[in-house]
């Protein structure tokens, strides 16, 4: 009877080194993550979509910058680039339709001019020139 507690206890000890291992193992896990959410995110620059069209319309940013789309028209919109209809000026800006309250964002690695405008109404449009 002795001998089956000694063995019991041993088991029992040896599931909670097991178990206070593989924690220890997903806290450093948890703190790598956490290393990367608290890497510098890109500057971040906001348009508007609205009722009325792109606010601002047309920005100015440095390379490396994130820009975002938000749709705040009521209604589903796109942003696509620019040549209309056919957007194939800047083919990495077509996001096509998102809804009414969500976002897009693309960060501009490269120099340029980038004209868009939204697809289901064409008048409503925007430039952004990244700068180096």
């Amino acid at each position: 009877m002795k001998r089956i507690k000694i063995i019991l206890a041993i088991i029992v000890l040896t599931i909670i080194a097991v178990y206070l291992a593989i924690s220890g193992q997903k806290e450093t896990t948890k703190t790598s993550e956490e290393k990367t959410i608290k890497q510098e995110l890109p500057k971040e620059v906001t348009v508007i979509l609205g009722k009325g069209g792109f606010k601002p319309s047309n920005i100015t940013v440095k390379t490396g910058t994130a820009v975002r789309w938000k749709n705040e028209s009521g209604e589903r919109q796109t942003v696509n680039s620019d040549d209309y209809p056919t957007n194939q000026l800047h083919k990495e800006l077509n996001f096509g339709i998102f809804e009414d309250g969500s976002s897009v964002v693309y960060i501009f690695e490269k120099p340029g001019k980038y004209g868009y405008h939204n697809q289901l109404k064409p008048e409503l449009k925007g430039v952004i020139t990244v700068s180096e």
